[in-house]
């Protein structure tokens, strides 16, 4: 077996690593690194679209922004690499993608709009556009954002994920370059690649086979075991423990040191940030636990449990946040947050209460000098 990796992404797959690998080597230099191979020259159109910009490259396909000159409108097509064109398997993979983004249907899942062959031979699938910022960009720029933008992140993707459970498909790739914020302050869950079905002889992924990214997989996914709807919990938690702590603390400087802190690195209460509630403490390491059967036993229980940390905040955070990414994003002075209602009733209950208290002494006082 051979092992491929393409920055933090491990592919690691039996009778489909030496394909990655030759095109891997295709597109960066011969593997003895003595030839430059030709850049590809880039196309005008694509299908009935306009390539505008190239905007990202996967191991599989090149990312294009287009425009759609029947609709007046922006989209991205997802090409697949012409070295593929050969291969039934990644072939199968491609259209199990497009296949699995037509059955969802959530407003925070990015929508497809067209899958077709090209004359050449080379798959293409044109989606929704969207125009914002992935949380890693986001990460990028504030490495630890505001607990309430935290918790209006994580528990929007959990809230789709709940639909994509729902629709028996694991994700097997969270991580925060594949979470997008739109500049309305709606969260966006990307690239579904390397989804499986989590029904019994539906999935295309050999026994024992690694895919993933290596520094947010969960311990089962490591080991190249089964993965469940549990190992998209755990690398929930790991995202959210990213975002408290303001770095990865699986993160190792190479993808085996990674593995082993994954497998062996057990966070306590007490290494989190003094300001992380503790109830958020307790949430993360519940996500991150080691064992699924320990971890919350459905995204729908650990969106409830999140909700839960999330009482007294408005129930409306697309908007804040959608000022808070703006003036993150422009380097400006940060506006101001949501109050907590729930505090903020408390402390208006003292106050009525005190007021009320001493109008009642000052009349109890009268009525016995009376």
């Amino acid at each position: 077996m051979t092992k491929i990796s393409k920055g933090d992404f491990l592919y690691f797959e039996p009778t489909m690593a030496s394909i990655i690998d030759d095109i891997t080597h295709s597109q960066d230099g011969t593997k003895d690194g003595t030839k430059t191979p030709r850049k590809r020259r880039a196309p005008t159109k694509i299908g009935g679209y306009t390539a505008v910009k190239k905007i990202g490259q996967g191991a599989m396909g090149d990312i294009w922004l287009c425009e759609d000159p029947s609709l007046c409108r922006r989209v991205v097509v997802k090409q697949m690499l012409p070295s593929l064109r050969g291969y039934e398997d990644l072939i199968a993979r491609f259209k199990r993608e497009c296949v699995i983004l037509a059955a969802l249907h959530h407003p925070n899942i990015v929508h497809p709009f067209a899958l077709w062959q090209e004359r050449t031979g080379k798959l293409a699938l044109a989606m929704e556009y969207v125009d914002g910022a992935t949380f890693r960009q986001i990460l990028d720029v504030n490495s630890r954002p505001p607990i309430w933008v935290t918790l209006y992140l994580i528990h929007e993707i959990l809230q789709t994920l709940i639909c994509v459970h729902a629709n028996q498909i694991i994700h097997r790739d969270l991580k925060p370059s594949n979470m997008m914020v739109e500049k309305n302050g709606r969260v966006r869950l990307l690239d579904f690649g390397i989804a499986r079905d989590a029904n019994p002889g539906q999935d295309m992924t050999l026994p024992g086979s690694v895919l993933g990214t290596a520094a947010y997989m969960s311990p089962e996914q490591v080991k190249g075991f089964t993965v469940t709807y549990a190992s998209d919990i755990f690398s929930l938690g790991i995202i959210a423990c990213e975002m408290v702590m303001g770095k990865n603390p699986f993160r190792g400087e190479s993808m085996e040191l990674t593995s082993q802190y994954i497998l062996n690195l057990h966070l306590k209460i007490k290494n989190f940030p003094p300001e992380v509630p503790y109830n958020l403490r307790r949430w993360i390491l519940k996500c991150l636990e080691k064992k699924p059967q320990d971890r919350f036993h459905s995204t729908k229980e650990a969106a409830d449990a999140l909700a839960s940390i999330m009482d007294g905040y408005p129930r409306q955070l697309d908007i804040p946040c959608r000022e808070w990414l703006k003036a993150t994003m422009r380097n400006e002075p940060l506006p101001e947050l949501p109050k907590n209602s729930k505090m903020q009733m408390f402390k208006f209950g003292l106050i009525a209460g005190a007021a009320a208290g001493a109008l009642l002494a000052t009349f109890i006082t009268a009525l016995i000098c009376s």
